[in-house]
């Protein structure tokens, strides 16, 4: 999925009024057709995809992991402001749904994670002692 790709799915999503893309943006200057109704956040969030993810161009391949990286800390800065309001908290969680939905499930870590020795099984029977237990009695 391209970053020009990204931000469509999440304008569909979303709608016009959170993300108002221009059909021929060629660059991040003019990405925007018109002001988001968060445009400060939303502005801020588009670079930082961009950067996460190393792009060039609005055509440049975009992954869940970097775009997951560049949001994060902006989530948090916007959920510990101050000024912060309600209409800015609720697009922030319906932005994290949308995210997820576009990048699909992520596979679980011990999926991901391959072994490099594989396992090797100890017999402990000849490491036990046998010991009994003697009664008071």
């Amino acid at each position: 999925m391209t970053f020009l790709e990204l931000l469509k799915e999440l304008e569909a999503r979303l709608g016009y009024h959170q993300i108002p893309l221009n059909a021929g943006a060629t660059s991040l200057k003019n990405l925007f057709e018109s002001i988001p109704l968060h445009h400060d956040f939303m502005r801020r969030l588009a670079q930082a995809i961009y950067s996460a993810n190393r792009c060039r161009t609005l055509r440049d391949a975009v992954e869940r992991e970097a775009t997951f990286e560049a949001f994060a800390p902006l989530r948090l800065e916007a959920l510990r402001g101050e000024r912060t309001d309600v209409d800015l908290v609720r697009m922030i969680e319906e932005l994290c749904v949308a995210l997820d939905q576009i990048f699909g499930p992520v596979a679980p870590a011990r999926a991901r994670r391959k072994l490099s020795v594989p396992a090797q099984v100890i017999d402990l029977a000849r490491f036990r002692r046998r010991r009994w237990l003697k009664s008071p009695a």
